[in-house]
């Protein structure tokens, strides 16, 4: 096997990178559920989007000057997540996926990390077994719900791409100002601010091809009107740019999220395992309102 580096990700790499990770997760699919997916997995602008939310967590594996595994993570201040990571067929099983990680992490601890996540499938054991080589624990979940949009108005006090507020009741040091400026920047959607709460909305697809739906890989909102406020505002735009129904990812642990979703008539669309290393690792169950996307 030819030997392999792991080098910072680049714009010229993202049409191989995109090829690398709808293989990878197609063969797992297959080999998992016995059923081939629709292809391709992940939207075309997922790679763009993502190294443009953060470019020193965005990493490559290169053997012969061919891009064989790839691995996108995000700093949001001192949290970090990292996913999706792929390595090709060929050079799974050989480390690469485990380099690629290794690298991620001591980018984010340099830059001030101070708790890491992922999610995962909870049925793959070398999946599970690689990331708690790693270090990280498996004792969560992240929860998919969504709903069809219901329109209406924008609630007065809820500003449109306005800066993000001070979020460090989420986890202390966390900052959305990258989900911001990226999800502008890249015209993916806009952001609401509501006092103390934020939200980002992506109305293109930034991950799975879904043309219809829009996204929402983050809201934090201190109480819950401020919560209702964000929620009904990200559904009034979202349908103003005709998206006929938003899905967001919940802790599983955030008990006030969870209910106050139920009670707009959010549907569970499915749950997968979440993992964590670092400090401060429950943050997520205090008493406050928070989404967030771990793909």
């Amino acid at each position: 096997m030819k030997s392999v580096e792991i080098r910072p990700m680049q714009q010229t790499d993202l049409h191989a990178v995109l090829e690398v990770v709808n293989t990878a997760f197609t063969g797992l699919i297959e080999g998992m559920y016995n059923r081939t997916p629709p292809s391709p997995l992940f939207a075309s602008m997922m790679g763009t989007y993502r190294l443009a939310l953060d470019p020193d967590g965005c990493h490559v594996a290169v053997a012969g000057g061919e891009v064989v595994g790839a691995n996108f993570s995000l700093l949001r201040g001192t949290l970090g997540w990292f996913g999706p990571l792929a390595v090709r067929p060929g050079f799974q099983g050989s480390g690469t996926a485990q380099r690629l990680v290794r690298e991620s992490i001591a980018s984010a601890e340099r830059r001030g990390m101070r708790l890491m996540g992922l999610e995962t499938l909870a049925n793959s054991p070398q999946h599970v077994h690689l990331y708690q080589k790693l270090g990280f624990q498996p004792s969560w979940t992240g929860i998919s719900y969504r709903r069809s949009v219901r329109g209406g108005e924008v609630p007065s006090g809820v500003q449109v791409d306005a800066p993000p507020p001070a979020l460090d009741y989420v986890y202390p040091g966390f900052d959305a100002s990258k989900d911001a400026r990226a999800t502008l920047s890249s015209k993916a959607g806009f952001t609401l601010t509501a006092g103390d709460g934020f939200a980002v909305c992506h109305v293109e697809n930034t991950l799975w091809v879904e043309a219809t739906t829009a996204y929402v890989p983050l809201i934090a909102a201190p109480d819950r009107p401020t919560f209702d406020a964000l929620v009904l505002g990200v559904e009034a735009l979202a349908g103003r740019h005709g998206r006929t129904a938003v899905a967001t990812q919940v802790p599983g642990s955030s008990r006030a999220t969870l209910d106050a979703l139920l009670e707009h008539g959010y549907k569970n669309g499915g749950a997968a395992l979440r993992m964590k290393r670092g400090e401060g690792i429950d943050y997520d169950s205090a008493p406050i309102y928070y989404c967030d996307d771990w793909h």
